[in-house]
């Protein structure tokens, strides 16, 4: 959920300089996933303020992804973790996710039959009370990592989806990767990003075509029980575009998507009608993130020797704006909104990574660093 960026009211765990995971008021989460087992932090008046850790196994990858939502109805923000390197059941690298709520309860959520290397808590996206994580990395018989989402409304069981699914558009094939890049749309709807997929015709075919051109799908429904969906292909599409590698939804307006290796972002209507398409560089398109207001940022982290974040008007484009931070590496890594200010990633910004902050106007990005830690900016949710 979107929030002013510094008002926060956080609810202190008996952990000395750690808090619990929800939060009534304003809200930003920024994850380290290599940090250790992997860390979360919240920003607290300008300062990092790590979040109590569920039990976690060395090189978990915990921060992998995060979003945040109220998930429980109980009228405060809570926080979904990716941790995609966990081991479950003996099975490596199988994948987890955590739902930390603002309660202080901890929940583990698997895949229902989790799969060594296939990496569930990849990505992770919640609207009220529905969440979607995924696998990316999952198998489907003998098709390797065709991928997986897997979806649950309150405390149902998880639901797989994938293009197996009855009614689902698409066919698994091998190194499809659904699910790469997840976002919640109009009502019960869910956007997947498909980047791996290769333009190869109909039908089941391997290393054919055009090799991860890739593709998106509007799921309509996902707590329907009978699925329907629109997928979508760009009409010149090349190989390696990766188009679905990052999605997004801005309010009212429409789904984004980004391909960054073809350096572009293709906007959509809410019929999933094509209207714009942004072009630019440095792995455009890598990152998404929409405010309430209609503003779509676009993380292009290779851009220049810093990186870089696009800032469009759905609305009226000759508003659009760039933002760099004159310093730091892959400023654009991750992105998100928080009120009129725009929160991005630099993980690779030594010694630990850096956040940076930009308001509405600003022409200048405010870089906070951690006191310690790994690759921090990799992930970010408000």
């Amino acid at each position: 959920m979107i929030h002013t960026l510094l008002t926060l009211v956080l609810l202190v765990s008996g952990l000395s300089g750690q808090t619990t995971v929800g939060a009534c008021t304003g809200d930003v989460v920024v994850g380290d996933p290599f940090d250790a087992a992997g860390s979360v932090h919240r920003l607290s008046g300008g300062a990092f303020v790590p979040v109590a850790p569920p039990e976690l196994g060395k090189g978990d990858a915990f921060g992998w992804s995060v979003a945040m939502a109220e998930v429980d109805g109980d009228g405060c923000d809570d926080l979904l973790v990716g941790a995609p390197y966990a081991d479950v059941d003996g099975k490596k690298d199988a994948g987890a996710a955590y739902l930390l709520t603002s309660k202080g309860a901890k929940v583990r959520l698997t895949a229902p039959e989790p799969q060594q290397d296939a990496h569930f808590g990849w990505t992770v996206a919640a609207k009220g009370n529905l969440v979607a994580v995924s696998a990316p990395y999952e198998d489907l018989a003998d098709v390797k990592d065709s991928g997986a989402v897997y979806v649950r409304r309150g405390e149902a069981p998880l639901r797989r989806i994938g293009q197996d699914t009855p009614d689902v558009p698409g066919n698994p094939e091998v190194g499809d990767q659904y699910g790469w890049a997840l976002a919640f749309g109009a009502g019960n709807s869910l956007v997947v990003g498909v980047p791996y997929e290769n333009d190869d015709g109909d039908g089941v075919q391997v290393e054919a075509g055009k090799l991860d051109s890739g593709s998106v799908t509007l799921l309509a429904d996902i707590t329907a029980q009978r699925l329907s969906g629109t997928k979508w292909e760009p009409p010149d599409r090349a190989a390696g575009d990766r188009f679905g590698y990052a999605v997004a939804y801005v309010e009212g307006a429409g789904i984004a998507v980004g391909a960054p290796q073809g350096g572009f972002v293709q906007l959509f209507d809410n019929a999933v009608k094509p209207t714009r398409k942004v072009t630019g560089e440095g792995a455009f398109g890598f990152s998404l993130a929409a405010s309430r207001d209609g503003r779509l940022a676009v993380g292009a982290p290779f851009a220049g020797g810093t990186g870089a974040v696009r800032i469009l008007s759905v609305a009226d484009e000759s508003v659009d704006r760039l933002l760099t931070p004159g310093q730091g590496a892959r400023f654009g890594w991750s992105v998100t909104f928080s009120g009129n200010q725009l929160v991005a990633g630099a993980p690779d910004d030594q010694p630990y990574g850096t956040m940076g902050i930009a308001g509405r106007n600003a022409d200048t990005v405010e870089l906070l660093k951690p006191p310690k830690g790994a690759e921090f900016g990799a992930s970010v949710a408000s």
